[in-house]
């Protein structure tokens, strides 16, 4: 069944405007190696699943509302696994990002990009 609801939310809110959402599914390896044969041994630590968002233009309440959330330290991101079908929710920080004004009359700001880092591994 194709998901219908709301990609991302942050602390309970939906984030508006969202034109890109990309799931980074990063793997951190530990005791990693290879043999002389060039086969790799390593141990697993987990799946970190970092969440790459990209908006539209946005109105200056709407660029409010984003950076007020994404300016905490820690939060709360509920989102949409592709892997289990279904949204969970779990403990995530924002990297450095941008916001540029495109138009101070209008209040209107250019599309920006943000990367939602997962504090913990992804445990299935």
């Amino acid at each position: 069944m194709i998901y219908t609801g709301d990609l991302v939310k942050i602390n309970g809110n939906v984030i508006q405007g969202v034109r890109q959402y990309k799931i980074g599914r990063s793997k951190l390896w530990k005791n990693a190696e290879r043999n002389m044969d060039g086969d790799v041994r390593a141990t697993l630590i987990g799946i970190f699943p970092k969440i790459q968002l990209q908006t539209r233009y946005m109105t200056q309440d709407e660029m409010t509302a984003l950076t007020q959330l994404l300016d905490l330290d820690y939060f709360n991101v509920t989102w949409f696994d592709v892997r289990i079908q279904n949204t969970i929710t779990t403990k995530y920080y924002a990297s450095d990002y941008d916001t540029d004004l495109y138009s101070k009359s209008r209040g209107l700001y250019l599309p920006m990009s943000v990367n939602l880092v997962p504090c913990n591994k992804r445990k299935y």
